[in-house]
């Protein structure tokens, strides 16, 4: 029967091979305790299946009430390919705390720190658009949906300027 490796052992190897491990600290609130846990499966689980993410697995918190909310977090351990996958999952996540495990130092080539850049850059567009559209009236919107049009175009004529 094969052995399992542990966490240290397959990060040491995604090291080896340019990837990253990590350790994610989230938290949760729920009215109950059950619903606050099963969210919290959930989500880990939901990491499990993000582009980049080879591996995941958390420790969840015993969850504590105050008032009539239920609350908890969870230590989640993450092997991901590349440094452009532990950015986006903290822009997309909002983790309460970030540990790098391994490497012990991190190098990025100017295109990936460039496309990490990037990255940041659609998800705070992407932020903002979702929050004008739920507070601009009608008109506005239309009006801000034309500016992001405006700035696409922008955006490819700059792609093709620098080709």
């Amino acid at each position: 029967m094969a052995q399992q490796k542990s966490f240290d052992e397959l990060a040491e190897e995604v090291a080896q091979n340019g990837g990253f491990a990590a350790i994610f600290y989230f938290d949760l609130h729920a009215p109950s305790e059950e619903e606050v846990k099963n969210l919290m499966v959930g989500f880990i689980s939901k990491l499990t299946g993000e582009p980049g993410v080879l591996y995941a697995v958390g420790e969840i918190d015993k969850p504590i009430q105050k008032e009539n909310l239920f609350s908890t977090w969870a230590e989640v351990k993450i092997l991901a390919n590349d440094f452009s996958t532990l950015v986006r999952l903290s822009t997309m996540y909002s983790p309460i705390g970030v540990e790098i495990i391994q490497p012990s130092e991190v190098r990025l080539s100017l295109s990936e720190a460039q496309g990490i850049l990037l990255d940041i850059s659609q998800t705070s567009l992407n932020f903002t658009k979702l929050i004008m559209e739920r507070v601009l009236s009608k008109e506005e919107v239309e009006q801000y949906k034309s500016k992001l049009q405006q700035r696409a175009e922008l955006g490819k004529r700059l792609l093709q300027k620098k080709q």
